[in-house]
């Protein structure tokens, strides 16, 4: 069964309930969720755990598209099909983590909120799409804003605001975790190297079954091969997709 709760214009958060469901939910996979009788949305598409543990799971959800859209539209009681939990984890957050996420790529930190108060670098284009970065600091996170027109904390990029963190004085992570659009990892991948910091990423794809069938989330990696990013992904090295 599933419920809404409103984040914004286009943003919500989406919980299913269901037995054993949050069983094995660690962050970094996801779920192929696909809202049951809805014939604007016909295929499975994958989310990011949230939250997950017992017979409950969350997922942060924008509204881009038919199978989104019917989520977030969804009612309390109304019936979805979720297959999971899939995909590769982040590796065990130390007191140094910095977490980098730009949009809805905050939907993997959540689990990590209960382990420590990570700092936590949050982009979005302004003030009104900060929602996720938000409920990341409800659920414990050290989160720090970045907004592409300034409207909110730091004006520039998420990216920006990570070189100008490393760039003035603040304590050296041992380690990097991100999610967010192709292009944002690329940047915090060369910059993990500029500063030889260990960094892992968690790519976003389009998907149509979740486990290596379909090859329709097939992206490059650094040395030109092809990985479907559901099969043995979506967390990877960063040094293993994009190049120094």
């Amino acid at each position: 069964m599933a419920s809404v709760t409103s984040l914004g214009i286009g943003l919500g958060r989406v919980d299913l309930v269901g037995e054993g469901l949050g069983d094995e939910v660690v962050a970094g996979r996801f779920a192929m969720i696909e809202a049951v009788g809805r014939p604007d949305a016909v295929l499975m598409r994958p989310y990011s755990y949230f939250l997950g543990a017992g017979d409950t799971v969350s997922f942060l959800i924008k509204d881009v598209g038919k199978g989104t859209h019917a989520l977030l539209s969804a009612r309390a009681g109304d019936e979805v099909a979720i297959l999971g939990p899939l995909g590769s984890t982040f590796p065990p957050p130390t007191p140094t983590t910095w977490i980098v996420a730009g949009g809805v790529g905050a939907a993997p930190f959540g689990l990590l909120g209960s382990s420590a108060r990570l700092k936590t670098l949050y982009g979005s284009r302004n003030e009104h799409e900060t929602s996720f970065g938000r409920v990341l600091a409800e659920e414990g996170l050290d989160v720090q804003f970045a907004t592409d027109d300034g409207s909110t904390g730091f004006a520039g990029t998420v990216t920006a605001l990570l070189h100008h963190s490393l760039a003035n004085g603040a304590r050296r992570p041992d380690q990097l975790f991100a999610c967010g659009p192709t292009p944002m990892l690329a940047e915090v991948a060369r910059i993990a190297v500029a500063h030889e910091i260990a960094c892992y990423v968690s790519l976003e794809a389009r998907m149509g079954c979740g486990f290596g069938v379909c090859r329709g989330c097939a992206h490059l990696d650094a040395l030109g091969g092809w990985r479907c990013i559901c099969e043995d992904g979506p967390v990877y090295d960063a040094r293993l997709m994009f190049a120094a």
